[in-house]
This record gives C-alpha cells, sequence and structure tokens, in this order.
C-alpha cells in the first residue's frame, strides 16, 4: 500500500547519542575560547613587556589573523551568514591577541569574553541554518536550482511497499513537460535510483500535468520466476496477461482489443522483437507464447528456419502449426496472400470491419524468428504486414541488429508494438519502438547494456498502458519443466485451426510438420542423406549439361541415318527417272496430308481437338491432381509433356504458367522450376473447390465441359 512521504519532527531525546550529534558543536566554540586563551596568556607570558620584541610579534601576530581572515572569506563562497562568522571570529581572534600580548590580562579578560560570547552566537546561527533550512541563505542546491529554472513542481509524493516513490509534476508559467523530462537524469542520480527505474509520463488528457515514478530498491536484481498459466487458462485473445514485471508491478499484455464492449478498443497491432544476441528475445519467445497455449479461439503458427527447435522446443506441442524447413516457408508466404485475402472476405460476409470474438475466426497469431533464411521472403512479408491486420492476423518478429537496420522505415511503421531488450547503439532502439515510446525515453534516456543484463526490456503498445513504455521492466524466467506443463494443461482449452483457415491453406496445411511426444531434449538419430521432395528434382547441373551433350549427339546420329535412308529410298524407288527435284532435301515444316480410306486404320487413335478452354481445363486439372497428390513442385519437363496431351504449343505453355501465377497458384523458382502454392480449381477467398477460366490469350471465358460432365484426360 502506498503512503505519502512525510518529513515528521523527530521527538526530542536527550541521551548520549543526542550530546555526541548535537550538543558537542554547540559546545565547541566555548571550547575554543577557552583554548585561545591560554595562548593569548601564553605569548603575554613570554614576549610581553619588552620594548623591542613585544610590538614586532604584535605586526606579526596581526599580520598572521589577516591572511587567516582573508582566506576564510574566500572559501566561504556565496554564503552570507558564513561570512559574517568567519569575519567575526578572525577579526576578534587577531585583535585579542594582539591586545592581550601587549596589554596583558588584567585590562582585556572583559573584552575578550565579550567576544567570545558573540563568536559563540554567531556559531550557533549558523548551526541552525546549516542543518534545519530557516532561511534562504543555505548553500546553493543544484538541483533545487535546475527545478526552479525548469518551471515544474512536484507535489502528492508517496512510496509503495516496494520501495517506488511517485510524485505528480505540473508546470508552473513559462515550464512544460519536456523541461521536466530533461530533470530525470539529475533526479535519479540524487535520489540514488535503480539504473533505468526513473520516468517521468504525461498526462494523456491534459497537458503540463505528468507522473513521476523512482524506484529506490531493486526489485528486479535477481530472475522473476514465472507464474505459470493456470491463472489464463481458458481465456480469450481479448484477455490481458503478464510476462514479466517493472519495478512497480506486474508487466501486463494484450494482442487485441475487447471491440464488442469497446468501440474505441485497441486493433491488431504487429509486434516487433529487437535486441542484441543473448539479450533475452528468446526467453520472452517461449514465456509469450506458452501463455498464448493456454487460451481459446486462438492458433499459433511458429517459423523459424535457421535455429529449427532450439527456440520452440519445450512448446512445440502447443503450436498449431510450426515451420523449419525453408522449401515450407517458401510455400506458406506464398500462399499466406491467398489466406489473408480469404480471411478478410469472410469478416466481410460476417458484417465485420474487424477481427472479434463474434467472428467464426480463430484469432492468428504467426511467430517469426526472423534470419539470413527468412530475408529472402521479404517482400512477401512486406506485403503480408500490411494486409494482416485487417484478417485477425498477428505478426511477432524477433529479430536481430544486424536484420532490421536493412527494414524499411514503411514496415517499420507497420509493426506498432515493439519490445527492446538490451541494445547496444541508441539508435538500434528506433527500429524495435515506435517513435513515441523514444520520446517518452527522452534522448538520453535508454540505457545501453547489451546482453549484460538479459531479460531486462522496454515493452510499447501489446495493450500496455502509454506511461510505462519508458518503464524498464525484466520479463519472467521459467523452467524447461515449467513450459511443458503449459502445453499440457493447455491442450485442454486449446481450439483446432477453424475451418475456413484450414480451407485456405488447403493441402499445404493438410501435409504440415506434425510434432509428437517428446521433442526437446530427446536423443537426436544420425542424419539421413536428404531426400527429394515428391514433384521435385534435385538438380545436378554437371549431369544434366552430360545428359543434354549426349542427345544432341544422339540426334545427330538419328539424323544422318534418316538422310542416308532417305537417299536409299529415292534411287530404289525411282531409279534412272529420278529428277534433281525428287533429290532435294524435304522441307522440314513442309505439312504432308494424307487421306485415309473407309475401313483403314492408323497406328494412333485419332485425337480430337481441343478448344482453347478445353486445353485449359485439362492442364487445370492435370495441376491439381499433381497438388492433390503431395507434390510441391513443378518442372518445365512435366508442362512439355502436359502439351502433348492438348496438342497445343509452347506459347500455352507459358501463358497457363502466366495465369497460374496471377492465381497465386504457382511462384517461380530460382533453378527455372515452380513451387505449387494452391490448385487452379480452387475459387479465390472460398478455400473451396472451384474453377476459373480464360480464353487462349488470357482473357476470361467460359468453361466448357465435354461428354459426361468433364473432359477426358
Amino acid at each position: 500500500m502506498a503512503k505519502r512521504v512525510q518529513v515528521a519532527e523527530p521527538a526530542l531525546r536527550v541521551d548520549g547519542g543526542w550530546w555526541l550529534v548535537h550538543g558537542l558543536p554547540l559546545v565547541t566554540p566555548l571550547i575554543g575560547c577557552v583554548v585561545f586563551a591560554l595562548l593569548c596568556a601564553g605569548a603575554r607570558w613570554g614576549f610581553g613587556g619588552d620594548p623591542v620584541v613585544t610590538p614586532l610579534l604584535a605586526l606579526v601576530f596581526a599580520l598572521i589573523g589577516a591572511a587567516l581572515t582573508w582566506f576564510g572569506l574566500s572559501t566561504a563562497g556565496p554564503r552570507p551568514h558564513l561570512k559574517i562568522l568567519v569575519g567575526v571570529t578572525g577579526g576578534c581572534a587577531t585583535a585579542m591577541l594582539v591586545l592581550v600580548t601587549v596589554l596583558g590580562w588584567r585590562i582585556m579578560w572583559i573584552p575578550y569574553l565579550c567576544c567570545s560570547l558573540v563568536v559563540w552566537a554567531l556559531w550557533i546561527i549558523w548551526r541552525g541554518q546549516k542543518y534545519a533550512g530557516a532561511t534562504s541563505e543555505t548553500a546553493p542546491n543544484p538541483l533545487a536550482e535546475a527545478i526552479s529554472a525548469a518551471r515544474v513542481q512536484f507535489s502528492k509524493a508517496e512510496v509503495d511497499e516496494r520501495g517506488v516513490v511517485r510524485a505528480k509534476v505540473r508546470t508552473l508559467p513559462g515550464g512544460t513537460i519536456d523541461d521536466a523530462q530533461a530533470l530525470v537524469p539529475m533526479l535519479s542520480a540524487d535520489a540514488r535510483a535503480v539504473p533505468g527505474s526513473a520516468h517521468l509520463a504525461r498526462d494523456q488528457n491534459r497537458d503540463g500535468v505528468g507522473y513521476m515514478e523512482i524506484a529506490t530498491r531493486d526489485n528486479l536484481a535477481r530472475p522473476i520466476p514465472w507464474p505459470g498459466v493456470r491463472d489464463l487458462l481458458g481465456s480469450l485473445p481479448t484477455d490481458p496477461f503478464p510476462v514479466g514485471e517493472y519495478q512497480t508491478g506486474l508487466a501486463m499484455v494484450r494482442l487485441v482489443g475487447d471491440v464488442e464492449s469497446d468501440r474505441s478498443a485497441a486493433d491488431v497491432s504487429h509486434t516487433k522483437v529487437g535486441g542484441t544476441t543473448r539479450a533475452g528475445k528468446s526467453i520472452f519467445a517461449r514465456v509469450f507464447l506458452a501463455s498464448l497455449m493456454a487460451k481459446r479461439r486462438l492458433n499459433i503458427i511458429g517459423i523459424d528456419l535457421t535455429k529449427e527447435l532450439q527456440t520452440f522446443g519445450p512448446i512445440v506441442e502447443g503450436f498449431t502449426w510450426v515451420i523449419t524447413e525453408e522449401d515450407e516457408g517458401r510455400l506458406f508466404m506464398a500462399r499466406l496472400a491467398h489466406v489473408i485475402k480469404g480471411r478478410t472476405a469472410h469478416l466481410a460476409r460476417e458484417g465485420l470491419a474487424r477481427w472479434s470474438l463474434r467472428s467464426s475466426l480463430n484469432f492468428l497469431v504467426i511467430h517469426i524468428e526472423e534470419s539470413k533464411t527468412f530475408r529472402k521472403f521479404q517482400t512477401q512479408y512486406e506485403n503480408a504486414v500490411a494486409d494482416a491486420g485487417s484478417a485477425g492476423i498477428m505478426f511477432v518478429s524477433s529479430t536481430q541488429d544486424w536484420i532490421y537496420r536493412q527494414v524499411s522505415t514503411t514496415v517499420r511503421k507497420l509493426h506498432g508494438s515493439g519490445i527492446c531488450f538490451g541494445v547496444t547503439e541508441p539508435d538500434d532502439a528506433g527500429h524495435v519502438l515506435p517513435d513515441e515510446a523514444l520520446r517518452a525515453l527522452g534522448k538520453d534516456g535508454l540505457p545501453l547494456w547489451g546482453a549484460s543484463k538479459p531479460g531486462y526490456c522496454y515493452i510499447a503498445g501489446l495493450g500496455t498502458p502509454k506511461r510505462m513504455w519508458s518503464t524498464m521492466a525484466r520479463i519472467f524466467d521459467p523452467l524447461d519443466e515449467q513450459l511443458t506443463e503449459a502445453v499440457r494443461l493447455g491442450a485442454q482449452v486449446r481450439d483446432p485451426m477453424d475451418t475456413v483457415t484450414e480451407q485456405l491453406f488447403g493441402e499445404l496445411y493438410a501435409r504440415r510438420t506434425r510434432h509428437s511426444g517428446r521433442v526437446w531434449g530427446a536423443s537426436v538419430p544420425a542424419p539421413r542423406p536428404e531426400q527429394p521432395m515428391p514433384g521435385r528434382r534435385v538438380y545436378d547441373f554437371d549431369q544434366e549439361q552430360e545428359a543434354a551433350m549426349q542427345a544432341d549427339e544422339e540426334n545427330a546420329q538419328d539424323l544422318a541415318e534418316m538422310r542416308r535412308q532417305m537417299e536409299e529410298s529415292r534411287e530404289r524407288h525411282l531409279g534412272e527417272d529420278a529428277t534433281a527435284d525428287d533429290w532435294a532435301d524435304v522441307d522440314p515444316d513442309l505439312e504432308i496430308g494424307t487421306d485415309v480410306e473407309d475401313g483403314g486404320q492408323e497406328d494412333d487413335e485419332e485425337r480430337p481437338d481441343l478448344t482453347p478452354e478445353q486445353a485449359q481445363r485439362v492442364w487445370d486439372e492435370l495441376l491439381d491432381r499433381l497438388y492433390r497428390s503431395g507434390s510441391r513442385g513443378l518442372e518445365t519437363s512435366q508442362l512439355t509433356e502436359w502439351l502433348g496431351r492438348v496438342g497445343r504449343s509452347r506459347r500455352f505453355l507459358y501463358r497457363q504458367t502466366d495465369r497460374w501465377a496471377d492465381l497465386g497458384c504457382i511462384q517461380a523458382r530460382e533453378d527455372g522450376g515452380w513451387d505449387l502454392v494452391r490448385s487452379p480449381l480452387e475459387r479465390a477467398g472460398a478455400g473451396a473447390p472451384g474453377a476459373r477460366f480464360t480464353d487462349g490469350d488470357g482473357t476470361p471465358g467460359a468453361p466448357h465441359i465435354g461428354v459426361g460432365g468433364r473432359l477426358s484426360l
């Protein structure tokens, strides 16, 4: 419970301690006067009465006393009463020493007694002013002078049981809260506060008013144990949950506001997590994700293409989907645009402008451990971040400094929330925290601790009050056993992927990698040679080049043999009647037509001529069959083979691949092939079987169904 900070007058206690602290300084001048009287008497007894020595010695005493008095006045500074005390004491002591040496005690004892009483009185007055602050003539306080110059006033100071001092700040005429913000480092140093614990938050409703907090005791010095998820079981995405502690209490975050109860509630805000290596990002990821795994109406997808399960290991069974392979990650990012579009359309059909608990869709959190490999999908990620919020999808991106320095300003601004762990450069915080948090921290308000204080961070957004954005927090330190227990408990309430989103992801979700049983800490078998994925060739360029050369050589041999046989045939059939034209080479492009008599038979069955719509339908069904079979790749050799089935030219191949790419069905790879993203028989945005047709020139057309309701392949 907070209590008001008051300066109370202590009760008068006259004991040994009191006399030592207060009584002895009061009688010090009297003791000094007695000792100085003995010195004066010694000077009179040793040198007094001599007509030559006494005047010279008196002059020496006068000069020494004047020098000491001048030195005392010069060191007294701007304190007037101290100057008076030093001047009167020095003058009286010099005069009494000279006069007693010359005239003796018989005449000077009464003046000496009066001077001693004056010096004692001035000493008592100076002591009272110094320690009781009775007047304004005390020594100047630089902090007080700075507060006065800033034209701000502190009031209602309170301290709670955690040793946190809170005060209200008001500006005086001519002052601003920015001026008060500049005083925070001085106030923190003067109070000997915990580094990074002093901050001033603006009042969001009134200008010129703020609230100051200073922690005088380090409540985060030791690792903070994680309380677990028992209190979170069955909670919703709109409910807050703790991820750590401030010096002043729990650090609570929230994924999205409940728009059903508050129309102005915060919408989805993508989050950037940044900091140096070993600063605590992985610890936060585990605490954050394990807490989400105890909620309902929520699905979690984790992507880590470099460290595999090093971060997700203890909680991997609580994910809806974990992606650790680059090929699967590339297909996921290509498919994500289709999923976002479909979820947005579904929310529109439900009459919702944003995701809420009234929707049949689950809230979707995609946690990404960014790496050099994931940077290959940066363009797709930027496009997804721009549109995902309206579809009820939240990105949480954990990244290192060398990565987020390369991210565009637009993408940074799309991440409205940020969690900044230890950094080594002040500018690094600007890549993680929003601008408003940086302004709250001030120019010199962000400590640079790097990886020396794991778990310490600043949290901005995620439902935290803005006044806490400039306050340092420390993330919980969970045990692996606690994390696995959280996953086990959350299994009782976790919801599976909603049907709409599952259909939108299609076969990619159905064939996702699943983790069951003990994964974290389990023995790892010896690595097996990499096996090619279904429908995807593993290219050996040397072998390909050798095969191509061999094919060219065989073609040349076949062509020579064909020409030889043609010459023999002409000579055998034409003989002497052959003309020069008969011996000329036959044009390979010359089309030779033949008539087949009734009852005649050909070696091959006659193939019917297909219209562009029919050929396109055949290819769509072939690609759909390949996609449903589990294949993830498409090669040019397969398409060339399909051309023979529809009797079309390579121009048809180019048009169809462009069409499929526009529909989001395939995505080009660097090796010349394509990734299969979805079937062309899915309606965009619906996730259900359907079809879309274009004519051979790429313009929309109508489907043409043959005999039996479909085309024969």
